[in-house]
This record gives structure tokens, C-alpha cells and sequence, in this order.
């Protein structure tokens, strides 16, 4: 968690800075006031801490987020060593929130792990991987990615022709990568601009 010293002329000054610089509400910081009680001083120090629950705050973001857009729904969370799961239930919206190749769970899943991950340090911490599905879509759409750069990586390794994968968001691309990264014969790199950014397989040079 986020840790810093300050020095003010008043606590109020204090405070104001830290809210500012550490990046999250008053409500998530602890202020302990480091000047001796009775002793006159003309700054104070403080050293302020940020004491608050990352997970549980992604699930409360996304909680008003279905809230504020008047969806009915409920969110689950579950931590795996440094990952954070949420998952998504709606009874008929969870193609909205899914959007057209899946651009509103992209979305949603930065805006998620953006909130997780402010209140750490980036310095010295590594943060959460922040993962969002929407009625089982993320799971079932990455093992087709998985399956699919499995089959594509077959036939660059054996071909030994670079192969071009359709247009794909960060988090898809992502996916590939990482399935493929430990392969001997093959690797793979991105190539284009968003949105029309694409993954090339080719065979790993020997």
C-alpha cells in the first residue's frame, strides 16, 4: 500500500496534499501525526497511509457501475495468488455489458483494475492482475484464443510461414502471447494501431 511522509503548516494543508498526490479519497487514508503532543511547532508531519481494501473497492465500483446503469445483476469476486476475479451475473443484460467484440468488458476490466490497483505503490509494488467476465463469455472466449493460437502455432512451426491474426483488443492479444510464450518454434509480437492492432506468429529463429 501507498505510504508517504508529510510536512504542513496545518493538518488540513496535510491532508489536502495527500489527496491529491497518493490519488484516493480522504476516506482511504490514515493520518498519523508524527509532532510531539504540547511541543509549539511551526509544520507538522504526518505520515499518511493508505488503509483500504483494493478487491473489495473494484467490487463496489462495479456494483454502482450496474447500479447507476439500472442493470440487475450481482458480482462475485475471487482471488487467486495475485490475480482478483470478478464475475458478472445478469439476468438479460450481459450482451450490453459484453458490447460488440467485447469492447465494453474491455473496458470495464481497465476501468476495474485502474480503481484495484491506485491505492498500491507502483515502485515497489507490483499491484493485481484485475480479470472482469460477464456470464462466463471471458473464460469460454479465452479457451477459443488459447485453442486457436495452439492450432495456428502448429502450422507456423511446421510451415515455417508467419501468420497474421485478425484485429484484436489488448486483453485478447494478451492472451495469445502468453499461451504461446514458452514455445520453442514459434513466437510473437503485435503489429498495427489500435483498434486495428493484430498479433503475428512466426517461427522463432534457431
Amino acid at each position: 500500500m501507498k505510504e508517504k511522509l508529510y510536512i504542513g503548516k496545518t493538518i488540513e494543508e496535510v491532508e489536502k496534499l495527500a489527496v491529491t498526490d497518493l490519488g484516493v479519497c480522504k476516506d482511504d487514508l490514515y493520518f498519523d501525526i508524527l509532532s510531539e503532543d504540547g511541543k509549539p511547532v511551526e509544520e507538522t508531519e504526518i505520515n499518511v497511509i493508505v488503509d483500504a481494501n483494493p478487491v473489495k473497492k473494484g467490487k463496489d465500483f462495479l456494483e454502482n457501475f450496474l447500479k447507476e446503469a439500472e442493470i440487475y445483476g450481482f458480482v462475485e469476486r475471487k482471488m487467486r495468488d495475485n490475480v482478483v476475479e470478478y464475475s458478472i451475473s445478469t439476468d438479460d443484460a450481459n450482451g450490453v455489458l459484453i458490447g460488440h467484440n467485447s469492447q465494453t468488458l474491455a473496458s470495464l476490466q481497465f476501468l476495474t483494475s485502474l480503481i484495484v490497483n491506485q491505492y498500491y505503490n507502483r515502485e515497489t509494488e507490483n499491484g493485481l492482475i484485475v480479470k472482469v467476465d460477464v456470464g462466463g463469455y471471458r473464460k469460454k472466449r479465452d479457451e477459443k484464443l488459447e485453442k486457436m493460437a495452439t492450432r495456428i502455432a502448429r502450422e507456423v512451426a511446421k510451415s515455417k510461414i508467419p501468420a497474421k491474426l485478425r484485429f484484436m483488443n489488448a486483453y485478447e492479444r494478451k492472451v495469445i502471447h502468453n499461451k504461446l510464450s514458452d514455445w520453442r518454434d514459434v513466437t510473437t509480437h503485435s503489429e498495427g494501431v489500435e483498434p486495428r492492432r493484430y498479433i503475428v506468429i512466426e517461427p522463432k529463429q534457431k
